[in-house]
């Protein structure tokens, strides 16, 4: 009898550890892009990075496969609509960018629509354009934004901690990149409450 009543205890304990961990999960599907582009959406594709900053292929050696974002004549995004069944009111998004070394983002003023500065945090009610390198944008009845600017070569990571959100069932996590030239890549990217 005792070994059956410890062994319902541990078994209790061992499924109220799964559970408590599950709820800690990333958000995002496909962030390690092992399925190629599957689960994104938007001005992105799948590709293979080099520890040298040089796109490689798939079966390469040392190869990191990748989000690659290819800056042009108007701002782009890659996203993923989720689903937050817990609501929360809290939400931890979290990426690292590589900026190609001909990454230069466009220094036409009608290109943007807010000053806000790097590293900042905002809440808005409606898309903004910022003049910055790279942003966080998430929400859907209201918009949270973390802002970066990169340097061209190396990795940086974005990490955005974002409270008192609206307690929405959708949401969609975007990356977004403005007019310019160059490339951006993107790995382990996360979303969570």
């Amino acid at each position: 009898m005792k070994t059956l009543i410890r062994s319902l205890l541990i078994t209790s304990l061992l499924v109220g550890m799964t559970v408590i961990s599950l709820r800690a999960d990333n958000y995002l599907k496909n962030a390690d892009m092992k399925e190629g582009f599957a689960g994104w959406h938007g001005d992105a594709n799948a590709a293979f990075l080099k520890p040298d900053g040089t796109e490689g292929a798939d079966g390469d050696a040392d190869v990191t496969p990748v989000i690659k974002m290819s800056l042009g004549g108007e701002s782009r995004s890659v996203y993923q609509d989720i689903e937050t069944r817990d609501k929360p009111i809290t939400m931890h998004v979290k990426v690292e960018v590589f900026a190609s070394s001909d990454f230069k983002r466009s220094s036409h003023a009608d290109d943007y629509n807010t000053t806000w500065k790097p590293g900042s945090i905002w809440y808005w009610s409606a898309i903004a354009l910022p003049n910055i390198d790279f942003w966080i944008r998430g929400g859907s009845t209201g918009y949270f934004y973390k802002l970066m600017n990169l340097k061209p070569g190396a990795w940086t990571t974005v990490d955005g901690r974002f409270e008192n959100l609206p307690q929405d069932l959708d949401r969609s996590i975007d990356f977004c990149i403005p007019a310019g030239k160059g490339a951006i890549y993107l790995k382990n990217p996360v979303a969570e409450p």
